[in-house]
């Protein structure tokens, strides 16, 4: 969202960004050429049959307020609803692997049922538009991927967090059962005497830091395992980790995976959507057969083994700039926009 704000911000657009969670601060900061609206929602599931009118009529005053021609929405589908009632044109993108959705019945239909009213459904991958097409037929999906982007001040210093003189495997998100650091862990464990002089550093938060660390124990790696917060400055840590690993079990188009390939980190992944389409497999990166922790851990220690064969595959890893660009991100969105206010 930041990038996209910014972007058509930049293009001389007014750019209005309304967020639905006012519980926690922002951690990204939004240019001054870009309004912050903020409302405090109750998640739909949360706010039950009874609170879902009261928060729609809240949530439809909110955007009345930004007064848009146009309304993109980040995975948030009752805005839809608000925008019917306002007669505002919305593009719908959705962030995940449309595959792996997991909803009640009732609110499944209720997707289902709305996402036909957007202009247009931005999916980030060619299969899930083809599944789209066949399961949803009356959405209007088009794919637009995710843009690869660098900062130009990324700071030299080695973050604190990487001890000096060791080797890293870098690995960064949600600490959530869809990241599969479980699968991650498990074959840093099989790794054994292989991985001497390296560390793996796990970036991030969520609720399964315990059952991780829990888990790191078990297997005899928590000495060589670094749980980290999430960072602010992550750019320097890809700058200065030698592979990233991606051990998803489901991913949409991973920004991550971009930023860290960006940076020439030479990547190991499991072959699920994103990563897919992202990594060329030898080219500049790895991709390893869905679920196969043997062979992911054959991949992560044949690189680790390999310093001439990750200098090879991190040298064309920055290709991801020209080959997923932040000009055609940002010209997808705004033809979008152009075609939905038409």
């Amino acid at each position: 969202m930041t990038y996209l704000c910014e972007g058509l911000a930049a293009r001389g657009h007014q750019v209005t960004l309304l967020t639905l969670d006012d519980s926690v601060p922002d951690f990204y900061t939004l240019p001054a050429s870009v309004t912050r609206a903020r409302v405090h929602l109750p998640a739909f599931r949360a706010a039950g049959i009874l609170g879902s009118i009261p928060r729609l009529i809240k949530l439809t005053r909110a955007v009345q307020k930004t007064r848009p021609q146009v309304l993109i929405s980040f995975m948030t589908v009752t805005v839809i609803c608000s925008c019917l009632f306002l007669r505002v044109p919305v593009v719908y993108a959705d962030h995940l692997d449309v595959r792996h959705w997991v909803y009640s019945r009732k609110w499944e239909i209720l997707r289902n049922y709305l996402l036909r009213f957007a202009c247009v459904v931005t999916v980030l991958s060619e299969r899930d538009l083809e599944f789209i097409r066949e399961h949803h037929p009356r959405w209007h999906a088009q794919v637009v991927y995710n843009p690869a982007l660098i900062p130009d001040n990324i700071p030299a210093a080695r973050p604190e967090f990487l001890k000096p003189g060791v080797n890293y495997v870098l690995a960064v998100g949600r600490l959530n059962p869809q990241k599969g650091f479980d699968r991650l862990l498990a074959a840093w464990g099989r790794l054994g005497p292989v991985r001497v002089g390296w560390r793996l550093a796990i970036v991030g938060g969520g609720g399964e830091e315990n059952t991780l660390k829990a888990q790191a124990e078990k297997l005899g790696i928590s000495g060589t395992v670094d749980f980290v917060p999430p960072q602010k400055e992550i750019f320097s840590a890809y700058k200065h980790a030698q592979i990233f690993a991606m051990s998803s079990r489901a991913e949409g188009f991973p920004l991550v995976l971009l930023e860290a390939m960006a940076c020439g980190l030479p990547a190991v992944s499991f072959n699920c959507t994103g990563p897919d389409v992202i990594i060329r497999d030898g080219v500049d990166g790895v991709l390893v057969e869905q679920d196969n922790v043997p062979a992911f851990t054959a991949a992560l220690g044949e690189l680790i083994r390999e310093t001439q064969k990750r200098q090879q595959l991190g040298a064309r890893a920055p290709e991801v700039l020209q080959r997923f660009s932040l000009k055609n991100y940002l010209d997808a969105y705004e033809e979008l926009c152009h075609q939905a206010i038409r």
